[in-house]
């Protein structure tokens, strides 16, 4: 008897405990006093909460942003959201003892990262670690108390090995706008390896890649855990798709896109239209190389080196968005379990919330002459996000025309 009392006021009293121990901890990045190495801006631009401002240091060896906690209230977690065009390893240091000691040591593989320090510390300093001279850049920084991470604050995961499905995107928020439902449906409701592509950044014109952060924070709001590729290429408009090609480089393009096939192994792939959707250069390189690099991934003699070092691949089906030939009209309007009922297109409306940047952004309607806003191309968008063609198929062709994996053996991993 006794012993039943002791376990039900055990279960009683972490009952009781639970709410605190679940709390979220509270943001005291305003009560914190900054110092950073020279720069261009001003350092309040960490921590505005907007991300399309950032601190920019000087171009120096190991730049550094500096932290001291207000009194009473030490730091236990950083979050800290880098925007320089080229990811860099860094440092996360504590001052004990009047010096600085290392705490935390990043790869710098994520432009986003989460720290949970070991213990609660005073003063903090984020220095990047690099042999040269450099910028640092941060949209945005984030000191916490005591408590759990607070539910828009991303841990990310290495990107898949391999993909079940590729989606590559010419600019952040198109995976968006004309993928619509297809990232929530396949990465977060089945489970599925997505790895999303982005051919450019976003980087503006004085060097913040903060539609990096955009992108982040609409996978982010998708469910999606896994780290995805952004790539550097010049984002500039192009009305052609050999102007398109003057930009980045055939070339260069071919083997990118030849290497990614080769790397993540994707059984599906998805992309832009063959017109660029509303005719943008970059969006048609995108369909274009997408198609010529299942023939020269699958080729040894075809950019021997990255065939080497990841081997050859055959990507099973390739679908162009709005492609007119064996048409297969996606079902983003079903409610997904796995992101609280919201649909699929849902989820991408509320992705691009995110996109910040993109909001005043549109383009002339060719029909209308009227300018249009971007958004998720609702159904019966000419531009619908809902409405793809199968460009490409090693296992035959759609006939339930549901699904991208149609054909494709059950027997591809997931996760």
């Amino acid at each position: 008897m006794k012993i039943r009392f002791l376990l039900a006021l055990i279960l009683l009293l972490l009952f009781c405990a639970y709410p605190a121990l679940a709390e979220e901890a509270a943001d005291i990045t305003d009560q914190c006093k900054f110092a950073a190495s020279p720069g261009k801006f001003k350092l309040n631009r960490m921590y505005d909460r907007d991300y399309r401002t950032a601190y920019m240091s000087d171009k120096q060896k190991n730049p550094h942003v500096e932290l001291t906690a207000p009194s009473g209230s030490p730091i236990y977690s950083l979050y800290v959201c880098f925007a320089h065009k080229t990811l860099t390893p860094w440092e996360l240091q504590a001052k004990k003892g009047g010096k600085w000691v290392s705490v935390y040591q990043s790869e710098g593989s994520y432009a986003h990262e989460y720290v949970v320090l070991n213990e609660p510390e005073t003063a903090l300093r984020v220095k990047l670690a690099a042999d040269k001279s450099v910028q640092m850049i941060v949209n945005e920084i984030f000191a916490f108390g005591p408590g759990d991470a607070p539910s828009f604050v991303q841990t990310w995961q290495p990107t898949p090995e391999k993909a079940d499905l590729m989606v590559i995107a010419a600019h952040p928020d198109d995976e968006i706008l004309f993928f619509g439902g297809a990232i929530p449906t396949y990465a977060t409701e089945r489970g599925m390896n997505v790895v999303v592509v982005y051919m450019t950044n976003g980087t503006t014109k004085d060097g913040i890649t903060s539609r990096r952060s955009e992108l982040l924070n609409g996978l982010w709001e998708m469910g999606v855990r896994a780290y995805p590729v952004v790539n550097n290429f010049d984002d500039l408009y192009s009305a052609k798709l050999e102007k398109g090609y003057d930009i980045w480089g055939k070339t260069k393009t071919y083997q990118c896109i030849t290497q990614l096939y080769r790397q993540y192994k994707p059984e599906v792939v998805i992309t832009h239209d063959v017109n660029g959707e509303y005719g943008h250069g970059a969006h048609r390189v995108c369909a274009d190389a997408a198609q010529h690099c299942i023939v020269s991934a699958a080729d040894p003699n075809v950019y021997a080196d990255s065939a080497a070092q990841y081997g050859i691949w055959e990507v099973k089906k390739l679908y162009l968005h709005i492609y007119k030939q064996d048409v297969i009209e996606m079902d983003w309007d079903q409610p997904l379990s796995s992101l609280a009922d919201r649909t699929g297109y849902q989820a991408a409306l509320d992705a691009y919330q995110w996109h910040v940047s993109q909001h005043e952004a549109g383009q002339k309607n060719a029909k209308t002459g009227k300018f249009e806003y971007f958004t998720v191309e609702p159904r019966e968008s000419d531009y619908s996000c809902y409405r793809f063609g199968l460009a490409y198929s090693a296992v035959g062709p759609d006939v339930e025309k549901n699904d991208f994996f149609e054909n494709i053996p059950a027997s591809v991993p997931a996760n």
